[in-house]
């Protein structure tokens, strides 16, 4: 027998002409996947070259020496007898004869193919059911003689290639559609995690950015803690500013006329900004109550929240500033009229999705009565300057010379300025102040600033010191001030500025750093020639 025997190794669709009756599936071997359709009464198996198997009848009675196995049929199926010689299982068992089952699986010589035997129910080309496939993989994985790790190997894979050849249309686009849904759900759930996590890591940024402000600015907070401590300190701040007043006054004249004379034109720089959300458009907001009150988180801080109830959350700061001789701007320093762009803050907000927004800025000059409105003019990319134009008022005899001669070492300077803001003002404001104040419904950043302006008490302090030493862009001398005297003037002895206040230096002693007039002038010509 060959492979030019009537039933070859492809497989036919037959029709009910040909009285087909049975066939066998070929499970492994190169014939894995055919049906060999089964007809005759009489028929022989054998497996030829590269162990394909090949069925056909018996002619002339003879039975041919390359038989392995004939089939007979009788009595509804297909009885199945192994030659003398011949080695065939069947479910597992070596036959020498048997009447086969419909789902019998058989295997032919020791290294032979298994197969599968069907009886014919006209349904051409079968169509198998999962259970049928799963079954010949279980039966397979039985009957095998082959090691269990191939044979459970090639039954899954084997399952896997049938479910998609050999199962109905109408299954196979079901499971199409259903792996296509898993893998569209796991591709929505991927997004939406990856989404989710953005939103986590810019909701972690947002709080560590807001929690680096409420840091920064909660030294501007009076709580009432604060208005007790500095009412039982009052008596003691009042004596040692009298006292270094009056050593100042005592030891030159010049000083006295100098700070008598610049002192109108210093001004109290107070403000608060907030963050707006890059994709919403939104502002920070505080969460309150039903009553109005804040509501705070387990750390005591104010709640702040996109989706808050309250008013915008504010990030207080203050200042010092002074007015330019014959016009409506004031200088400062650009960290002072744009707190956000100090250290890493800017960076910290992009990358939290949010943007500063100045929500309100003031100025308060010694013998004038209420805020004066303030925008920003212009700023220097490269050094802490910012010019502040102010709302029209009165603004009579005010304002102060820039120096035209160099500042040197060891010359002297007096600095004026508002440090420590709020809480300095309060220290010399007296306990009347605070008298004024016990009837009153609201204390707060905003509304003691207007008390201790309609009473007269917003005045700067005075101190003196040495010009230590001149480098480019910078001019440090050793007269006192901290945090809030920043954008103040640093005055020589003729009343005229030489360098505006910039920063502290408390490894050095206190000395200051302050930024040399040359900046200013060259900020002021770019001014006017845009």
């Amino acid at each position: 027998m060959t492979r030019s025997d009537p039933i070859s190794t492809e497989t036919h669709e037959p029709n009910s002409r040909t009285g087909i009756r049975a066939f066998l599936e070929c499970l492994t071997g190169p014939s894995k996947g055919q049906i060999l359709w089964l007809a005759e009464d009489v028929l022989s198996a054998a497996v030829i070259d590269d162990r394909v198997l090949c069925i056909g009848p018996i002619e002339h009675g003879s039975k041919g020496p390359d038989c392995i196995a004939f089939l007979t049929w009788t009595q509804g199926s297909y009885r199945i007898e192994a030659p003398s010689g011949r080695h065939v299982w069947v479910n597992g068992h070596q036959i020498e004869a048997v009447e086969l089952m419909h789902g019998d699986m058989i295997e032919f010589e020791e290294k032979g193919p298994m197969a599968r035997f069907r009886l014919c129910d006209r349904r051409f080309p079968p169509h198998l059911s999962i259970e049928e496939i799963v079954g010949d993989a279980i039966a397979y994985a039985r009957s095998s003689r082959r090691p269990l790790a191939g044979r459970m190997t090639f039954a899954m894979g084997e399952s896997l290639r049938r479910m998609t050849l050999q199962t109905t249309i109408f299954f196979r686009v079901s499971v199409a559609v259903i792996l296509g849904l898993i893998l569209l759900s796991g591709i929505v759930l991927y997004q939406n995690d990856k989404k989710l996590q953005r939103t986590l890591e810019q909701d972690a940024r947002r709080i560590e950015a807001v929690t680096l402000l409420l840091a920064q600015t909660r030294d501007e907070v009076l709580s009432p803690s604060d208005l007790a401590d500095l009412q039982r300190q009052l008596e003691l701040r009042l004596a040692r500013n009298a006292e270094r007043l009056g050593a100042l006054e005592l030891q030159s004249e010049a000083a006295t006329r100098v700070i008598e004379l610049a002192a109108p034109s210093v001004a109290f720089v107070q403000g608060a900004f907030g963050l707006r959300h890059f994709e919403t458009g939104k502002l920070l907001r505080q969460v309150v109550d039903a009553n109005g009150g804040p509501l705070k988180t387990p750390f005591g801080q104010p709640r702040i929240e996109l989706e808050g109830n309250g008013p915008p959350a504010e990030f207080q700061f203050t200042g010092t500033g002074f007015l330019l001789e014959g016009g409506q701007h004031l200088v400062t320093n650009r960290h002072v009229a744009l707190p956000w762009m100090s250290g890493n803050k800017l960076q910290a907000f992009e990358a939290s999705g949010l943007e500063p927004e100045m929500l309100k800025l003031v100025v308060y000059l010694p013998d004038i009565n209420g805020p004066i409105e303030a925008e920003l003019f212009s700023y220097s990319e490269t050094a802490d300057l910012a010019v502040l134009s102010l709302a029209p008022t009165r603004i009579e005899d005010r304002g102060l010379l820039l120096t035209k001669n160099a500042a040197r070492a060891g010359d002297e300077v007096y600095l004026l300025g508002y440090p420590t803001g709020l809480k300095a003002l309060l220290a010399q404001a007296g306990p009347s102040f605070f008298d004024s104040f016990s009837d009153e419904t609201e204390m707060d950043f905003w509304s003691v600033a207007v008390g201790l302006s309609a009473q007269n008490l917003i005045h700067p302090l005075a101190s003196r010191g040495i010009v230590a030493q001149i480098s480019e862009g910078i001019i440090v001398y050793d007269a006192e001030t901290t945090v809030g005297g920043s954008g103040g003037p640093a005055m020589n002895r003729q009343g005229e500025v030489l360098a505006i206040n910039a920063a502290i230096l408390p490894e050095f002693g206190g000395a200051n750093i302050g930024v040399p007039v040359a900046d200013l002038e060259a900020l002021l010509k770019d001014t006017d020639q845009e």
